[in-house]
């Protein structure tokens, strides 16, 4: 289990952020599947491309790398960590640099913020072989610039 944990945290806290793929890929099993990504909800409403689920290595080439590309000077911090077995679940703090165009939103140069909570399984050489994650969707797209209104008919 703290394997498990430790590698939760190098995934999340290290390898994605800092967009280390050859670390990202030393850590997922070669058919991981992304049962949900982060962003999903707010992809489907502004129509973005990127995937919402799928295999994890696939999506860290078609999501990630176009995602980190737009949000850069990422960093992650965990903040709350639970684990049983095979099971991590990890909540973190995310802040990043909004320097390109991400989910239809052009660069604002402004620093974004959210928490996300993921849940990873490992096998049992501490490799992960799904995950799930959640993010505050609503609250970074307001920091984007997004408005929202009623529609009131």
């Amino acid at each position: 289990m703290e394997r498990n944990i430790a590698n939760a945290k190098l995934l999340l806290e290290k390898a994605m952020p800092s967009r280390d793929f050859e670390l990202i890929d030393e850590l997922l099993s070669p058919d991981t599947p992304i049962v949900r990504a982060g962003f999903a909800d707010l992809y489907a409403l502004t129509g973005d491309a990127i995937p919402q689920e799928g295999n994890f290595r696939h999506w860290i080439e078609a999501g990630w790398k176009p995602l980190s590309s737009a949000l850069t000077d990422m960093t992650s911090v965990a903040t709350d960590i639970v684990a049983s077995e095979n099971t991590v679940m990890m909540k973190y703090r995310m802040t990043a640099l909004h320097s390109g165009t991400f989910a239809g939103a052009p660069a604002t140069n402004k620093r974004v913020e959210w928490e996300e909570i993921a849940v990873l399984h490992y096998n049992a050489n501490g490799v992960c072989t799904s995950g799930w994650f959640m993010c505050q969707e609503l609250s970074l797209s307001q920091q984007l610039g997004y408005k929202f209104q009623l529609n009131k008919k």
